[in-house]
């Protein structure tokens, strides 16, 4: 098999290799994100006048810088926003906050906890029983995760020189034997337009739904085959109308929330969806949903 078949046919394995490896560290951001999106997509990446969803994030990491994102990119950090938009009502209990592995003392952790990067995206570690939870695997987990930020890998602007420090939560308890649902709310210019539930957490069946905002499941996959049996919330309408107050103070972000216990749940603040390198099939949704996305009021203050 060629190198270049190779890449075709496991593209996100070959260039995440070469970034391990540190044989892309001499591209500029910009560089790195063409060839990484022609490698994903088998297409060139228009900078110039984006259409595609996924070229508008690109050019979005690439051309738009605020402060406020790289606050709200911490998950410790992105609390006080929180709190001071939508209320602590929608934030989960935090019962510590450290800045290395070895800082944590295993005794005092609950029963049942989460914990994560504050600088990462998606790395969770999760207990359900703390007398049978192998800690020092677990450490070993944790110390990977701080290794070569994923940032680097994404070129993701709001996650570089965020701190690496680990956040402790309670683990939220699931209705069924699954792992808590994730309603991802895609929001532009403070209002919600799709979204997709991720379902069957923890298991190597994990599911990806699309819905628009009236809960019409889409035909559309982004990585992941469909579950048809998910149902509306029931607190459907509170969490659009959290995801409205989030997601106000930015062109575009993706709000994350649960809804379990009766109530709803603040996740996490994503601006990058899959740092803009995940296909969504069939290819026409990449242009139906990038026509949410008005990039023209965005002032382009790009760094080199």
């Amino acid at each position: 098999m060629s190198v270049f078949t190779r890449i075709k046919n496991n593209p996100e394995k070959i260039i995440y290799g070469l970034w391990r490896a540190g044989l892309l560290d001499w591209m500029s951001d910009e560089r790195y994100i063409k060839l990484t999106y022609r490698v994903a997509f088998g297409r060139k990446l228009n900078l110039d006048n984006p259409q595609a969803f996924t070229e508008k994030i690109n050019w979005y990491k690439l051309n738009w810088r605020d402060p406020l994102a790289k606050k709200c990119a911490d998950k410790y950090e992105v609390r006080e926003y929180v709190r001071d938009t939508v209320g602590e009502i929608y934030l989960n209990d935090m019962f510590g906050i450290w800045n290395s592995v070895e800082e944590i003392d295993f005794s005092s952790l609950p029963q049942k906890f989460v914990l994560k990067p504050t600088n990462g995206s998606g790395d969770v570690l999760i207990c359900n029983d703390k007398e049978h939870f192998e800690w020092e695997s677990g450490k070993k987990v944790l110390q990977q995760y701080s290794k070569r930020h994923f940032s680097g890998k994404t070129k993701e602007w709001a996650y570089y020189d965020l701190p690496y420090r680990i956040i402790g939560e309670r683990l939220i308890e699931s209705s069924d034997e699954n792992q808590i649902k994730d309603y991802k709310f895609f929001c532009f210019d403070g209002e919600p337009r799709f979204l997709f539930v991720a379902s069957e957490r923890g298991t190597e069946h994990l599911k990806f739904d699309f819905f628009d905002m009236d809960w019409n499941w889409l035909p559309v996959t982004n990585g992941h085959k469909h579950n048809h049996n998910l149902q509306k919330p029931e607190l459907f309408d509170e969490m659009v109308a959290v995801a409205r107050k989030l997601s106000s103070a930015f062109p575009h972000v993706r709000v994350d929330l649960y809804e379990e216990e009766g109530r709803v749940f603040f996740g996490e603040l994503t601006f990058y969806h899959f740092g803009g390198f995940t296909k969504f099939e069939p290819d026409s949704w990449d242009f139906e949903f990038g026509k949410y996305f008005d990039i023209s009021r965005i002032s382009s203050n790009k760094k080199s």
